[in-house]
């Protein structure tokens, strides 16, 4: 399917054809750094995800790899050099962030509780009962993550437990509600928990970045982190469907005019709260190359169908 182009309007917060040509030079660059640090501890914890699960490792690569460019954007919003301990970072991130996901997503209800169980012992205790090499594999990204940052700085650890908070909430509705439908008030929950869920992450991220980061930088961060939850589960919308999970944006009867609507108005507000400079744009390009980038697997799952491992770039 042919990519769409930008707006038809310029509007004033369009980064230019620069920052969109480094989004795309950049996300290159990080899908060969983020294998750098991932694949010798996939190897070492869940050797068959290399060998038996490809696709799964390439979508927890290029998940890391965008998150790196995000993690950029953000370092250099904040004034800070985007160096090889915060690539490091930003790569641990990326790969926890994907194996949290598929505990909470992909393996049932009785998985999704028990692994909310179990990290909120890992977090209060440090460590929980290693059974699976998945398992393994997530204690050892995630302490690696944990150990490039004081978890005791107030805004490392506060970015952490609202994460937590707000992925219990979302699981907590999905999986207690009424399963016949969906009524306005829980359509207005599901899309809190949307914006929380993603909205906490970036911030747990840039509080890893940059833990000394300025208060007056968090709306906007949050408001960014809020969107890319928004885009991507219309991204999803058919695949989360086929699989029986709920979501704000397949919940709606038309998903893509409304995401036009959370586009344009988190992307204003994220270029008001935030003075002009390149990391500023490069954050917006890569939301907007994010936006129409999952219209295009919005379609193509439409008239194609499309499981949520497929790897879409």
């Amino acid at each position: 399917m042919k990519r769409q182009t930008a707006f038809a309007t310029a509007q004033d917060w369009d980064p230019g054809p620069t920052a969109r040509a480094r989004v795309d030079q950049l996300i290159q660059r990080y899908r060969k750094r983020v294998a750098a640090h991932l694949e010798p501890i996939v190897q070492t914890y869940d050797l068959e995800m290399l060998t038996a699960r490809p696709g799964e490792y390439r979508k927890m690569l290029e998940l890391s790899a965008k998150m790196n460019v995000v993690g950029h954007a953000c370092t250099e919003i904040f004034g800070s050099d985007y160096d090889e301990r915060r690539q490091k970072i930003g790569s641990l991130f990326g790969a926890c962030c994907f194996l949290a996901d598929s505990f909470i997503d992909d393996f049932g209800e009785e998985a999704t509780r028990e692994y909310l169980d179990r990290l909120e012992v890992l977090l209060t205790e440090g460590w929980f009962d290693l059974r699976t090499d998945r398992e393994r594999l997530f204690f050892a990204i995630i302490s690696r993550l944990f150990a490039e940052r004081d978890l005791m700085h107030p805004t490392v650890r506060q970015a952490i437990l609202q994460l937590y908070a707000a992925q219990k909430l979302d699981v907590d509705l999905r999986l207690n509600r009424d399963r016949s439908h969906v009524n306005r008030s829980e359509l207005g929950l599901l899309k809190r928990c949307a914006r929380n869920r993603s909205g906490h992450a970036i911030l747990v991220l840039s509080a890893f970045l940059v833990p000394e980061l300025s208060l007056a930088k968090f709306g906007p961060m949050f408001t960014a982190g809020a969107l890319i939850m928004y885009i991507h589960d219309h991204g999803d919308c058919y695949s989360d469907r086929h699989d029986r999970r709920i979501t704000f944006m397949n919940q709606l009867r038309e998903s893509e005019r409304t995401l036009r609507s959370l586009f344009l108005a988190h992307i204003a507000r994220l270029a008001e709260g935030l003075p002009k400079s390149d990391g500023r744009d490069l954050l917006i390009a890569f939301l907007t190359r994010y936006y129409l980038t999952r219209l295009d697997k919005h379609r193509q799952q439409k008239m194609e169908g499309g499981s949520a491992w497929a790897v879409h770039e």
